[in-house]
């Protein structure tokens, strides 16, 4: 008996043992999903042995990628982030019809005239009939633009998009797109730019740059995750979050943004600083902020970076000030960058004016009437924060928020929740210098993100602000589920542990497996949204 328990033990703690058991345990998850697809929806595309096949394919190569990246890449926690985030990206890179992300259709006129090597604003650019032919049969909005029924699928798009580049057909209107932006596009301009060389339909260009923007946003976790020191938990869960991974494998500008804002956020909480990190932090914030204003909130972090003997050319830079000095050198590079960005839009750029989605929507005049009624504006932010619940439930609606998977924003406050458990510890250690700073810039971030929706998508007589979705908000989610992790260290039994305490297993690494299930989940559920409830 004690022979036989003795083998049970050596069997449990055999790490052989338990891959084995888990790559049982993936088969038969494959297995179930198909014949779910099934009985559900009437699954007949494919042949039942044909379809499980792929499907328990397709996760095998998933289960031998996390089983190398764990194996052979023991230490390096930046680079196996990376590489999760980078292969969970793909799902949603191909889950994803073409042009179904937010404004992905202009997103992706701006990144392909860059590929072609016009770096000019044209209002009239005349873009090749394959590009037309792409946006018109792929219209955004697509479950709403183009219900779905036998003949308006995503299966039919293709097919259509398909016939008409056989028939070379052109009667599609000319595509346009008021994007006059070239900085953020620049990832995808690259990709498309390879499929441009070699001849490459719109389509293949578009997918190309899907994945040159989901490789520098991998490159990006990799900077931010090499640098951070506190709430690495927290930081892995939201790189890893679906709505990110969305947004990051798609042509919009908002996969380069978000994937800056991970290096700034990782940056800002890192041991010190040196000359690189300084250039990085800065250019990351520059194009933040030139792209969108309320990125200007995250300003506050830099002041948790510790002071360190930071030297240029032999000079260190010391100073009581530091911390403030570095957020003017911030502003400076920002103001530089702005400024470039402004003069190439002017010299370049013949568009008449920026029309709103509303008509009558004037910012100026929004403007004075928040300066004029302050207290009333504040009651509609209030309002309108409490009616969306902080677009804390909204992480399942992708798509022109027109595909929602309710699991996904059950789920996506939960898993958030668990990575500032995981990072309890780390907030018992921090300072309340950290608490405040946290606080102050969730603060901004949600008031800019908000006020900025106001000026540009709602009219004054409303009484609730229009247009504020879950991508806009995600670094306003890291700074506040990294505050409740603040406060769960300081209010529980942590904080009576010492700084020397160390755990078996760091959380971050727990976090980053329990993420990478859980967002291929969600592009699994995207994928079954548009292509088998179809």
């Amino acid at each position: 008996m004690a022979t036989e328990k003795g083998r049970f033990d050596r069997l449990r703690k055999s790490q052989a043992f338990w891959w084995v058991l888990g790559y049982f345990v993936v088969l038969c998850c494959g297995v179930g999903l198909i014949y779910y697809w099934r009985v559900a929806y009437d699954f007949s595309a494919l042949g039942a042995w044909t379809a499980t096949a792929l499907v328990c394919g397709g996760f095998s190569v998933l289960y031998l990628l996390v089983f190398l990246n764990a194996h052979f890449i023991k230490q390096n926690y930046a680079l196996k982030c990376a590489i999760l985030v980078f292969v969970a990206g793909l799902g949603f890179v191909f889950a994803n019809p073409p042009l179904q992300a937010p404004d992905e259709n202009m997103h992706f006129l701006r990144a392909y005239s860059l590929a072609g090597g016009n770096f000019a604003f044209d209002q009239q650019e005349e873009f090749p009939a394959d590009v037309d032919l792409l946006v018109r049969d792929f219209p955004g909005n697509y479950n709403w633009e183009m219900p779905l029924s036998d003949d308006h699928s995503i299966a039919d798009a293709f097919e259509r998009y398909r016939a008409d580049l056989a028939a070379n057909d052109t009667t599609a209107p000319n595509a346009e797109t008021w994007i006059q932006q070239a900085l953020p596009h620049l990832p995808a301009a690259a990709g498309m730019a390879v499929g441009r060389i070699f001849g490459a339909s719109a389509l293949v260009c578009m997918y190309l740059g899907r994945l040159t923007n989901l490789l520098f946003y991998a490159l990006c976790c990799y900077g931010g995750m090499r640098c951070c020191k506190q709430f690495r938990s927290v930081l892995t869960a939201l790189m890893l979050v679906p709505i990110a991974l969305f947004m990051a494998g798609s042509t919009s500008s908002d996969a380069v943004l978000l994937g800056l804002t991970w290096l700034f956020i990782g940056i800002c909480l890192s041991d010190g600083v040196t000359t690189r990190r300084a250039v990085a932090l800065a250019l990351s914030f520059g194009v933040l902020f030139t792209a969108k204003y309320n990125f200007l909130a995250l300003l506050p972090l830099v002041f948790l970076i510790p002071k360190t003997e930071w030297a240029v050319r032999g000079k260190k830079l010391i100073g009581k000030r530091w911390g403030w000095a570095l957020a003017a050198a911030l502003l400076l590079g920002t103001l530089l960058i702005y400024g470039a960005q402004t003069l190439h839009t002017a010299l370049l750029s013949n568009y008449q004016g920026l029309t709103y989605q509303l008509g009558g929507i004037r910012p100026g005049d929004q403007m004075k009437f928040i300066l004029s009624n302050p207290v009333r504006y504040l009651a509609v932010f209030v309002y309108s924060v409490y009616l969306n619940k902080g677009e804390l439930f909204s992480g399942g609606v992708f798509g022109w928020r027109d595909a929602i998977v309710p699991f996904v924003s059950y789920f996506t406050p939960l898993l958030l929740m668990l990575s500032a458990g995981f990072d309890a510890l780390c907030g018992a250690r921090a300072k309340a210098k950290t608490g405040w700073l946290l606080g102050l810039t969730g603060v901004l971030f949600y008031g800019f993100t908000y006020t900025g929706m106001y000026l540009t998508s709602t009219p004054y007589t409303m009484v609730q602000i229009l247009g504020v979705q879950t991508r806009y908000l995600l670094a306003a989610f890291f700074v506040g589920f990294a505050l409740m992790a603040v406060l769960c260290g300081k209010t529980m039994e942590l904080q009576k542990m010492t700084r020397e305490t160390t755990q078996k297993t760091p959380p971050e690494w727990r976090m980053l497996h329990i993420s990478f299930v859980f967002a291929v989940i969600s592009a699994l559920l995207l994928f079954q949204t548009y292509y088998i409830g179809a």
